[in-house]
């Protein structure tokens, strides 16, 4: 009887976290994007900010290199110490949105685990509100990036990625920059609802 219940609570505690695991995997986004831009034919681009001032900022830097990276999967190349043909200027940030959730009562329960392979014997602890009523402030995370070409400075390409929630931009930036960059460059003129899962 009592295996039968420890089965049961596994199995019930299973169900509650899982959900909660893969909501934390996928975010939704809005993006807009208006472009003019030519097919990539191994063109270099330089991704820098649209503020001077971070341009040489850690944060920055390591949102660069996400953005750079997406870039190269459609077929443009780093710049490798030359003048690149084109330019990537990103902007983001971070706003309060205009409420905040009430998610209603809620109480703290704590879960412990000890998962096992390789990491076995380490404990997990995984807790959740199920009481209380204190509310939870929710943000705007928005991503900017334009394309230009650097030759005449003609603008190629205008994307924004807006998406709301309580989690911060370092957090969701992966999960942005995957949004701008789902079916790259998209058709000019339209907004979407984008749905994404970071690797």
């Amino acid at each position: 009887m009592r295996l039968l219940w420890r089965r049961t609570w596994l199995i019930g505690i299973t169900l509650i976290v899982l959900p909660l695991i893969g909501c934390s995997k996928t975010i939704t986004s809005d993006v807009t994007r208006f472009h003019n831009l030519p097919a990539p034919d191994a063109e270099s681009i330089e991704v820098v900010s649209m503020d001077p001032n971070l341009q040489n900022s850690l944060e920055f830097g390591q949102y660069a290199e996400l953005v750079g990276r997406h870039l190269g999967r459609f077929g443009y190349s780093p710049p490798n110490n030359t003048s690149s043909t084109y330019i990537a200027r990103i902007g983001y940030g971070i706003q309060t949105a205009s409420g905040i959730i009430d998610n209603g009562p809620r109480s703290s329960v704590a879960i412990g685990a000890s998962s096992g392979g390789h990491h076995s014997g380490v404990g997990v602890g995984l807790s959740f509100p199920i009481g209380n009523n204190e509310p939870r402030q929710e943000y705007i995370r928005i991503l900017s990036m334009e394309i230009i070409q650097r030759s005449d400075g003609v603008k190629l390409y205008e994307g924004q990625v807006t998406s709301r929630g309580q989690e911060g931009l370092p957090i969701m930036m992966p999960f942005l920059v995957d949004a701008m960059f789902q079916d790259f460059p998209g058709e000019s003129g339209t907004s979407n609802r984008i749905k994404t899962t970071p690797e």
